[in-house]
């Protein structure tokens, strides 16, 4: 099975400085295999997190190829790369395209970051946008620290998510541990 990431919208009653109610809706993004399992795991975060009363109103499977969190950064930008490379039986360039959820400051800071992080990988590359996302927080299931980590007693398969967990530009494979960049 493959993890995807998925989008969470939870609307809830939260109170202001003034102790009046407001409803809010908020986003969430958190890995998980499938749906049932998305829902359960937000169900999860929100009971930890104190959020009460709640309603999750809507889960959407992301297109996300990565999410890399930068401790410096609490803004989340989704990023979107075309990749090219050489078709080499039919002599073509074949474009792909990916998209990146990662924290950054503003949408300078995310670009510079993402091309920062593609110039390690060695592939010909453009960056067509680079758009901001009203996301409270994202929850991975295994990163390190993270505020939902699995149970001990769940093991994951080895994937290739990259996580940063640190302002410096350390990537961690989360099925090894081992640090890449």
């Amino acid at each position: 099975m493959t993890k995807h990431w998925f989008t969470c919208k939870v609307k809830y009653v939260r109170h202001d400085n003034e102790g009046a109610e407001i409803k809010a809706t908020e986003s969430f993004v958190l890995d998980a295999y499938n749906y049932t399992e998305a829902e359960t795991r937000m169900t999860e975060i929100c009971e930890q997190e104190g959020i009460r009363p709640f309603e999750i109103v809507q889960i959407t499977k992301s297109v996300l190829s990565e999410v890399i969190r930068f401790e410096d950064a609490d803004k989340w930008f989704k990023v979107k790369i075309a990749l090219t490379s050489m078709d080499e039986q039919r002599g073509t360039e074949k474009e792909t395209n990916e998209f990146i959820l990662l924290s950054a400051n503003d949408v300078r800071d995310a670009y510079d970051k993402v091309a920062q992080h593609m110039s390690k990988v060695g592939l010909g590359y453009v960056i067509p946008s680079v758009a901001y996302q009203k996301i409270t927080e994202v929850f991975p299931l295994d990163e390190v620290g993270g505020s939902n980590p699995l149970p001990s007693s769940v093991e994951t398969p080895p994937h290739h998510t990259e996580t940063q967990s640190t302002s410096e530009s350390e990537v961690i494979d989360e099925s090894t541990g081992e640090v890449l960049a």
